[in-house]
């Protein structure tokens, strides 16, 4: 479905959503019988009540599967690129170190891409700027295996990355923007999932193509993948919340009511729903702007958070990175140090989905401690292994618990801003666990020549630690609030 398709579809649900009433026949309600009526003025708390009243249908699946496939190419092209370095590095003779340099050039397009695109996300909308990055990621990303030398392989990793960043702090925020309160910590696990596919692919991907077609075929054919996920983004609705936001009422409207026309129904009168609360829905709005994240209301919140994706992502990407090394390190081959790293990279797919069932039962909050908190105890533990049965189980822990920490975060920092700051709020914080990347993969790929692995562990254990501490301090609960609730009340003013 083309964009304006689904313009035209929005205008014409609009119109049969405020001159119709309910469905006869069925016992529940149907989307039609609520809507608001077409003098009344829209607000973020009608948004958030009327997405909060309709059940998960095939249209959330269908939003979380195209654009989350954002979140496939992130990983994949993460590890794939772990295990190419790791081919090139006897082919190119460059040294682990070089490893951590090359990865770190591409993590600072990461965070350059990151910090970039919430501005641009809060600014001219969340669905042109997942647009443009996947289509731009994809050339990018291609164009590396074209490269002859070391240098011009790590000029066109940055901007292949600089991409994958800009996607990837842009989608957690629309798709929060679209889910109902009640289960967005269940959909931001499956959300998650395809962060879990995209690890879980990669090996597979890497094991059968690098050894056989070489790893410039491994680069090239992830441009066909992405194109088609591009041509599927299409028929992707902009948030209302956005919309309304930027006085684009009408549209807010109109892509609200298609939604609901196209959910069909709206949960029973008597079912829970989470309540916008009346504290907030009376305050007069306050337009938010970048520079408040650092204000007396934010500031906390926004250096918790910071510290958080800064320990979480510093870790994650120098471990995935740095298995098929380690484990060539501790002296098994290259195709069987894929073949380990394929059962390490498994241990995240029930750590991404469990999760998002976990930060709803058990909240944010204590699910990012406690992932903080086991990364530390089992990567110390991998770092001390020397047999594969150890290597493998405690590699394999430290995965999930990363993997669960990261669900924990991506579905916490959106919850903490309010929707003018929302895309901003997520870059930023996702620029900083690129930073902590960078600097962990340049520590990581000298200490693990000079020191070994387990003095790099040791260090990784101190941030991680220091992170939890920091949520705990400071991290306010989410579980069972609305976006607007969460947002506007994350540090209540004294």
């Amino acid at each position: 479905m083309t964009t304006s398709q689904f313009d035209a579809r929005q205008t014409g649900d609009a119109g049969r959503i405020s001159g119709s009433g309910a469905a006869p026949g069925s016992g529940a309600s149907t989307a039609t019988a609520t809507s608001m009526p077409t003098h009344s003025v829209l607000t973020q708390q009608d948004i958030a009540r009327r997405l909060d009243r309709l059940p998960v249908s095939r249209f959330h699946l269908t939003v979380l599967v195209v654009a989350a496939l954002s979140l496939f190419f992130d990983t994949l092209d993460t590890v794939i690129t772990g295990f190419v370095l790791a081919t090139l590095r006897p082919l190119w003779g460059f040294d682990a170190a070089t490893i951590g340099v090359i990865s770190a050039i591409g993590l600072g397009g990461y965070l350059v891409g990151s910090a970039m695109a919430g501005f641009a996300a809060d600014r001219f909308g969340r669905k042109r700027m997942i647009m443009l990055t996947l289509v731009l990621y994809s050339l990018f990303s291609a164009s590396r295996g074209l490269a002859n030398d070391v240098w011009s392989f790590a000029a066109l990793n940055f901007f292949t990355w600089l991409f994958v960043g800009a996607e990837s702090s842009i989608v957690p925020a629309y798709l929060a923007e679209l889910w109902p309160t009640r289960v967005r910590g269940k959909l931001g696990g499956w959300m998650m999932g395809f962060f879990a596919l995209g690890i879980a692919v990669s090996p597979l991907w890497a094991l059968n193509i690098i050894p056989h077609w070489g790893w410039r075929a491994a680069l090239f054919l992830t441009l066909p993948f992405a194109v088609v996920v591009g041509l599927m983004r299409s028929g992707l609705p902009e948030s209302p919340r956005w919309l309304l936001l930027h006085g684009r009422a009408a549209e807010a409207e109109a892509v609200l009511a298609s939604i609901e026309q196209r959910v069909g129904r709206q949960l029973p009168e008597d079912a829970e729903v989470t309540p916008v609360a009346a504290a907030v829905a009376a305050k007069p709005a306050k337009v938010w702007r970048a520079r408040d994240l650092l204000s007396p209301r934010f500031r906390k919140v926004t250096l918790m958070l910071w510290a958080a994706w800064f320990a979480e992502y510093g870790v994650l990407y120098t471990f995935m990175t740095f298995v098929p090394t380690l484990l060539a390190m501790e002296g098994f081959s290259i195709v069987k140090s894929f073949e380990f790293s394929i059962a390490i990279y498994a241990s995240v797919i029930p750590g991404y989905v469990f999760g998002g069932y976990v930060v709803d039962w058990l909240d944010r909050k204590p699910t990012a401690i406690l992932a903080f908190i086991g990364t530390a105890i089992f990567g110390t533990l991998f770092g001390l292994s020397t047999t594969s049965g150890a290597l493998m189980a405690f590699g394999g822990l430290t995965a999930f618990c990363l993997a669960l920490g990261s669900t924990a975060i991506y579905s916490y920092t959106p919850e903490l801003y309010p929707t003018e700051i929302r895309a901003t709020g997520m870059g930023l914080a996702s620029a900083w666990g690129r930073a902590g990347a960078i600097l962990l993969l340049l520590v990581f790929g000298v200490f693990a020549v000079l020191k070994g692995k387990l003095f790099v562990f040791i260090i990784s254990d101190v941030i991680l630690l220091v992170a939890a501490i920091c949520i705990a301090l400071y991290g306010p609960s989410t579980k069972g609030r609305s976006l607007e609730d969460a947002s506007t009340g994350a540090l209540p003013e004294r």
